[in-house]
C-alpha cells in the first residue's frame, strides 16, 4: 500500500504564462479554441502542466472538442 500516486499539477493560465513564458493572450486563446487540455473549474480554467508541455513540444493536441470557455475579464 506504498504506492505513490502521482498527482497532476494544475495550473491556471495566468501561472502557465509566466512559468513559460508565453503572453496570457495566446494561452488563453488556446484555451478559448479547444487547443489546450483544461478543466473547467467554475469562471476558471485549469491547465495540466505535463500535458501543456506536451503540447508544446508538438506531441499533443487536445484530446477532445471542449466548451467554449470565456476568459474576458
Amino acid at each position: 500500500m506504498n504506492e505513490s500516486i502521482n498527482k497532476p499539477k494544475m495550473m491556471l493560465p495566468k501561472q502557465i504564462a509566466k512559468e513559460f513564458g508565453i503572453p496570457i493572450y495566446r494561452v488563453r486563446k488556446w484555451v478559448k479554441e479547444g487547443k489546450i487540455v483544461y478543466v473547467a473549474c467554475g469562471k476558471k480554467a485549469l491547465i495540466n502542466r505535463d500535458k501543456f508541455l506536451a503540447f508544446l513540444n508538438g506531441e499533443l493536441e487536445a484530446e477532445s472538442k471542449t466548451k467554449s470557455y470565456d476568459m474576458e475579464r
